[in-house]
C-alpha cells in the first residue's frame, strides 16, 4: 500500500445505516488494496457498523471520490487523484458505486442566460472584505447543500478557514454574487484560473436560492472567460443526476472525467 488511508467513524449515514468511511490514499496494487479493505470491513463490522463508504475523508468537506474513467486530459486543481488500482481494489473487496460524479469542459462565451432571470443581477466581487463575502456565502451553502448526501453543516469559522486561502489568491472577477431587487444576496459563485490545466477556468462552486441565479452566474463566468482569452471552462466535480449536471449540458459541457464514491453494506 502506497498511502495508508485513515478510518473515519463519525460520518453521515449511508442508506440510513451506521456508516464508517475509509479515507483517501493510493494502493500499491489492486490485490493488496482489496485485502486491506476486506480486513477493514471485518473490523468495522465487529464494531457494530452496518455500512462502509470510501474513499472519503470524513465528509464532503474533505477529499473524496476516486476516478472511474478519464479521456486522458490534464488534471485540474483540487481534483481527486488516488492511485490507478484503487477502483479495482474496491471492486474486488465487494464495494459498489454509491454515488457518481463527473467533470465536464465547455467552450467560453455567453449563452445569453444572464439577462433571463427577472429581478436578479450578477456582480463581481470587489476584492475587499473577504470575511464579509464568505459570511454571506456560508448561509447560502449550508442551505443549498443541506439535502446533499454526506454533506455535514459546519460553523462559519471553519467555512472561513477553508475558503479564505482560496480567496486570498483569487481573481475577484471570477468571484460572483447574485442579488435580488432588494439587494439581498441570493447566489454565489467561486471560479478561478487553473495553474495545472493551462488555459482553463475552473467553475468550482455555485449556489443560488432563486431559480436561475446559478445559471446567470455561470453565464457571466463563461462570458468573461471568452473575453479574457481562456480556452475552456471546467465544470468541476458535479454529482450525477442533480441540477449542476443538467446546467452543464445547457452550456454544451462534454464530460472528460468520471468519479465514484464506493459503498459496501456489512
Amino acid at each position: 500500500m502506497t498511502t495508508q488511508p485513515e478510518i473515519h467513524r463519525d460520518v453521515p449515514a449511508w442508506k440510513d445505516m451506521r456508516t464508517a468511511a475509509i479515507g483517501t490514499g493510493a494502493f500499491a496494487d489492486a490485490e493488496s488494496g482489496a485485502f486491506y479493505l476486506q480486513e477493514t470491513c471485518e473490523t468495522l463490522r465487529a464494531e457494530g457498523f452496518e455500512a462502509v463508504v470510501g474513499p472519503m475523508d470524513g465528509s464532503t468537506w474533505g477529499t473524496y471520490r476516486l476516478q472511474t474513467w478519464s479521456d486522458g486530459s490534464p488534471a485540474f486543481l483540487m481534483e481527486p487523484a488516488g492511485g490507478p488500482d484503487d477502483l479495482r481494489a474496491y471492486e474486488q473487496a465487494g464495494f459498489e458505486i454509491a454515488e457518481l460524479h463527473v467533470s465536464a469542459t465547455a467552450t467560453p462565451g455567453s449563452r445569453g442566460f444572464e439577462d433571463k432571470v427577472p429581478g436578479v443581477s450578477v456582480e463581481n466581487w470587489n476584492g475587499k472584505d473577504p470575511e464579509a463575502l464568505l459570511a454571506g456565502a456560508h448561509a447560502l451553502v449550508m442551505e443549498g447543500f443541506r439535502s446533499t448526501p454526506f454533506f455535514t453543516p459546519v460553523p462559519q469559522t471553519m467555512f472561513l478557514e477553508r475558503y479564505g486561502p482560496l480567496l486570498a489568491h483569487a481573481d475577484p472577477r471570477f468571484i460572483l454574487r447574485a442579488v435580488d431587487k432588494d439587494g439581498t444576496l441570493c447566489g454565489l459563485t467561486l471560479a478561478f484560473p487553473d495553474p495545472m490545466r493551462q488555459g482553463a477556468i475552473v467553475l468550482k462552486t455555485y449556489v443560488g436560492t432563486v431559480p436561475g441565479a446559478g445559471r446567470a452566474m455561470a453565464d457571466r463566468i463563461h462570458a468573461l472567460s471568452g473575453e479574457l482569452g481562456f480556452s475552456e471552462v471546467v465544470h468541476a466535480l458535479m454529482r450525477s443526476g442533480i441540477a449542476s449536471e443538467a446546467q452543464s449540458r445547457k452550456f454544451g459541457g462534454t464530460v472528460f472525467r468520471r468519479y465514484a464514491l464506493m459503498g459496501r453494506l456489512l
